[in-house]
């Protein structure tokens, strides 16, 4: 690819991802194309199938999110690689809220292939914070991992609207307190 393909490329993703988190899955080629500051053919060009867009679109959320599970696993402290772990698919998750059920639907076999590492990831990263002591045993690591979706919860609760600029970090904060072993 020439090199302003291969920016025009990097910009057509990175405009599909902001897109798709902030409108869905249903998001236009349209939308996409002036997001990322190109012409709609160059987006369909690229992607001529908008299978092909979300997986491209999942696959790069998931190899973020595989990234980030490395880097706990190869932290010296098990709770700081845990946490930073927890924190970063919390975020995520609040970031691309929907994503995560269509994974099934629009990824095809390498967005399962990556589904699948993350998951083996993660739950290598929780096994170790609690064989260390540093997370709560009580808890399996499908339970851990659904907590992440907790701290990512959006909606207004009995009329009252979360503080846009804090809200997940404080849900994640209260809920890594309440997930450390022996509390805080």
């Amino acid at each position: 690819m020439r090199a302003d393909a291969q920016r025009n490329a990097a910009r057509v993703l990175a405009a599909a991802r902001r897109a798709v988190a902030s409108a869905g899955l249903d998001v236009s080629y349209h939308e996409i194309a002036r997001e990322a500051g190109v012409g709609v053919g160059t987006v369909y060009r690229r992607y001529p199938e908008r299978g092909q867009l979300m997986a491209a679109v999942l696959g790069d959320i998931l190899a973020e999110l595989i990234d980030t599970a490395h880097r706990a696993l190869d932290c010296d402290d098990a709770w700081e690689g845990f946490s930073s772990l927890f924190t970063g698919l919390a975020l995520r998750t609040a970031q691309n809220a929907g994503l995560s059920g269509s994974l099934d639907q629009h990824g095809g076999p390498a967005v399962a292939e990556q589904r699948d590492q993350l998951l083996d990831l993660t739950r290598r990263v929780v096994e170790r914070a609690q064989r260390e002591g540093r997370l709560r045993r009580d808890l399996s690591w499908q339970v851990v991992l659904q907590l992440t979706g907790a701290a990512a919860a959006q909606g207004c609760v009995l009329g009252l609207e979360p503080d846009p600029a804090h809200r997940h970090h404080r849900a994640v904060t209260v809920l890594l307190d309440g997930l450390r072993a022996g509390g805080r």
